[in-house]
């Protein structure tokens, strides 16, 4: 008879693997590589997996919040795989990008903010990493809370020389929250936004601790 599961702490672990050097197969908007990777699978036998990765690396997020209002700043931005997946292109997003080469996640969110939602943050409070597809990329995201003044959002913003436009817009924090209780199948898809909505529910406390903090 096998081996019943047992509880154990929830934690992502390291493993003893070999993992091949990556192998270009495509270079496009993110180059894209394939890797084999031996471990040990069921009973202690060999595992080989031959996997194909997008690489996109470290990332930074940033969920705007007005406390004054009592309101969240989010953008529409028009994402093709959403259009090819569910028709409707004009995804609900925060405003995010990646950490580019010298910079430290802090840094990109407060450029990143400035970029796309039209006003740079005036302080930022570190919430929490996550990967959004750890099966096919190594994209790996740092949250930020920014506190921003929303009577300042311009109606169109983003980086032109990126080939990117978004629409920033206004969400009361309560009919954000409201939405992550909404039936099958929801307003919106992002997990970014489903990712950050959530944190900022279960972590309402220690946000309005750091606006206090910050002098709001």
């Amino acid at each position: 008879m096998s081996e019943r599961a047992r509880v154990e702490p929830v934690e992502d672990r390291a493993l003893d693997v070999e993992v091949s050097a990556p192998e270009p197969i495509g270079e496009g908007f993110r180059p894209y590589h394939r890797f084999m990777a031996q471990l040990t699978g069921a009973a202690g036998a060999p595992l080989v997996q031959r996997r194909d990765i997008i690489r996109v690396g470290s990332v930074t997020a940033i969920l705007a919040f007005d406390p004054a209002a009592d309101c969240l700043v989010m953008i529409r931005q028009f994402r093709l795989a959403a259009h090819l997946a569910t028709g409707k292109g004009e995804v609900v997003e925060l405003a995010a990008g990646l950490v580019e080469p010298g910079e430290t996640p802090e840094e990109a969110a407060h450029r990143e903010c400035g970029e796309e939602i039209g006003v740079a943050p005036r302080a930022l409070m570190p919430a929490l990493t996550f990967m959004p597809s750890p099966g096919v990329s190594d994209e790996i995201a740092t949250l930020f809370v920014a506190l921003v003044d929303s009577t300042r959002v311009p109606l169109d913003a983003g980086a032109p020389d990126e080939g990117e436009h978004t629409r920033p817009f206004l969400v009361p924090v309560a009919d954000a929250l409201a939405h992550l209780a909404a039936p099958f199948p929801g307003v919106f898809s992002n997990a970014f936004v489903l990712v950050a909505l959530g944190w900022f529910a279960l972590n309402r406390a220690r946000v309005d601790a750091f606006v206090r903090a910050c002098g709001s």
